[in-house]
């Protein structure tokens, strides 16, 4: 029986399509049924592997549905408690997966296509990989499942030679420490270029600050610079969430916590909450672009631009990172990228990439802006490595990339210019592999954060009669 699943499973891999399956769940999840047991077997079996009666019979449509206690060995988190399912992994975690969400306060509808779909679901993933790191303090491995089915196209088609993931990395290892601690040194001597007057009034008594974000279901961003800041003057900071968590659904939550000389705390305020607030948003952004998109079953890159704020571009690049799109080029020397004036001024795209070619040799891939299918053409034939089709309608662009990924199917295809979040949807195409919009960035919405120093707690003084 095992080989048989096994098999069958390597050719639904091999070829979705032959294999007839119609959705990621019928790929990752099929299996063979065991030979039909008797109601005498199926109840004992039931009763030995949980410990309780068996549950009673749901009603669908006239059927009849029973729980099977077999189900538990496919799906570790599933748990039977009178005749209603759990899930232990999101009773854990009932903020992120949702206190009202069926499997924490109980589901009483007992088929196995409910506990797949629940299995398959994003919030029981989250749940689960917080299980995972909890367990083994190691950080879970993302398995690329088969692509599903959107939009009418073939399974087939939604292969892009770039695989859109968020790995499960601690992302403040990319950022240099000198490099945290100039940044915190520039932004305090900014704010604070000479005399602090206000600093008289609090002094350098130890106090105790608590930041609380004020926009609900924000992605947290910017932890680094935050500390940097605070640690740049001598405070601490104590953090109750970790880079990338999303904080919420309460109206206000608490995220941290900064100790430290009064004064001090009040100095590092302003630059750090600025960080957090601008990185914050960015990542939240970010992540729901990125939803968007899993969501449709593109697995191409969403990314960024070079439309970031003067003196702010790392901050705002790693919020990329964190929310989960690429950054694309971090500046002029990352990556050629030939738009429409350097091609006027060379005369031709031809000439323009080769000339490029004869600087960045073969260490630099060469990005060509495109303003219709035959220039596109024309960048490809010349050597470019990426085609950007640029400020073209969804279905002008959707034709032109299948055109040209027929043509030079190694190439890759990236749609640029007037992408919103609204609008993202209409852009998705199994022949564009990347989609990079300059709203990340420009526009985007900052988190509220605060940050409130406590009061000091009066103690009331006894007097004893002698």
């Amino acid at each position: 029986m095992k080989s048989i699943q096994f098999n069958f499973r390597r050719q639904c891999q091999q070829d979705p399509e032959e294999a007839g399956s119609d959705s990621v769940s019928d790929l990752v999840d099929i299996d063979f049924a065991e030979p039909p047991a008797t109601q005498d077997e199926d109840s004992a079996s039931s009763s030995l592997n949980t410990g309780v009666a068996p549950a009673s019979p749901t009603t669908a449509g006239g059927k009849q549905y029973k729980y099977n206690a077999q189900w538990e060995k496919a799906f570790p988190w599933l748990h039977l408690e009178g005749n209603v399912m759990f899930c232990k992994y999101c009773k854990a975690e009932p903020q992120l997966a949702g206190k009202l969400s069926s499997f924490v306060v109980g589901n009483p509808h007992l088929k196995k296509d409910t506990v797949k779909k629940h299995n398959a679901s994003k919030k029981h993933i989250e749940c689960r990989d917080i299980h995972i790191i909890k367990s083994t303090n190691e950080y879970p491995v993302t398995v690329q499942s088969a692509p599903r089915r959107q939009n009418n196209f073939p399974a087939s088609h939604f292969t892009s030679p770039l695989k859109m993931t968020t790995p499960q990395y601690d992302m403040s290892h990319t950022l240099p420490p000198h490099t945290l601690t100039r940044l915190a040194r520039e932004w305090l001597a900014e704010d604070t270029p000479n005399f602090d007057p206000a600093g008289l009034c609090v002094g350098s008594h130890e106090v105790e600050a608590k930041l609380l974000c004020k926009t609900p279901c924000s992605v947290l961003a910017g932890r680094p610079f935050f500390t940097a800041v605070f640690t740049e003057l001598s405070c601490t900071v104590e953090w109750a969430h970790t880079e990338g968590a999303q904080l919420g659904p309460d109206a206000v939550a608490q995220t941290a916590v900064v100790r430290g000389p009064a004064r001090c705390v009040l100095l590092g305020e302003r630059p750090a909450l600025n960080c957090l607030a601008r990185a914050s948003g960015i990542a939240t952004r970010c992540s729901q672009l990125q939803s968007i998109a899993r969501e449709a079953g593109w697995h191409g890159h969403v990314a960024g631009t070079r439309k970031t704020t003067p003196g702010f571009r790392l901050v705002e690049k790693y919020a990329m990172l964190v929310g989960g799109v690429s950054m694309h080029r971090q500046d002029l020397s990352g990556m050629v990228m030939l738009k429409d004036n350097h091609i006027w001024a060379s005369g031709s795209i031809t000439q323009a990439v080769r000339n490029a070619r004869s600087v960045c040799g073969f260490s630099s891939k060469i990005e060509v802006e495109c303003g219709s299918r035959e220039e596109g053409s024309e960048a490809a034939t010349a050597g470019a490595d990426i085609v950007m089709l640029d400020n073209f309608k969804p279905q002008e662009l959707h034709a032109a990339a299948q055109l040209l990924k027929e043509e030079f199917p190694s190439v890759l295809i990236e749609a640029s210019g007037g992408v919103t979040p609204d609008s993202l949807p209409q852009y998705l195409s199994p022949h564009v592999d990347i989609i990079s919009l300059g709203c990340i960035t420009q526009g985007c919405p900052v988190v509220d954060f605060s940050l409130k120093v406590q009061k000091p707690v009066a103690f009331p003084i006894i007097f004893q009669s002698q």
